[in-house]
């Protein structure tokens, strides 16, 4: 039983530190993406609402869809696998948690573009930056790893 238990206590931490990395780098590509590069925070509003001002606190209300499906996927894989598989297991989770928060703020924004479009174009054209994505997954891969490796 104290097995057990010890297990899931480290399935829930591993879960929060990934879950909260995979929400705070998604938020901040976001505020890049959104609130700098397309000037969503120079007096823009939320293009449903647009008589609320976009804020910093706005993005990470809106990519909280990313530490809503990491965490419990991550603490459930890592309450059934072995130790050894926990890193790629959390790597992978970490994509995952990072795409679907993109798509939620994508999603949002997308109707100043267009409604036609389907998540993943919304995505391309909007959130994806050939040089600043790729180092966001890297950050965010590095970062999993360094962040969880006390708890693995």
């Amino acid at each position: 039983m104290a097995d057990l238990v010890a297990r899931l206590r480290t399935a829930a931490g591993l879960a929060l530190v990934v879950s909260l990395w995979c929400w705070l780098l998604t938020a901040l590509h976001g505020i890049w993406s959104f609130g700098i590069v397309l000037g969503y925070l120079d007096g823009g509003g939320i293009p449903l609402y647009p008589y609320l001002p976009v804020t910093y606190a706005s993005f990470f209300m809106y990519t909280l869809g990313a530490f809503a499906i990491t965490f419990p996927l991550a603490f459930a894989v890592c309450s059934v696998l072995v130790a050894r598989f926990h890193l790629a297991a959390l790597m992978l989770i970490w994509v995952v948690g990072a795409y679907w928060g993109a798509l939620d703020i994508t999603f949002t924004y997308q109707i100043d573009f267009g409604t036609t479009w389907r998540p993943h174009e919304a995505f391309l054209a909007l959130f994806f930056h050939p040089i600043v994505t790729p180092f966001w997954i890297a950050l965010g891969l590095a970062g999993t790893s360094s962040l969880t490796r006390p708890l693995r």
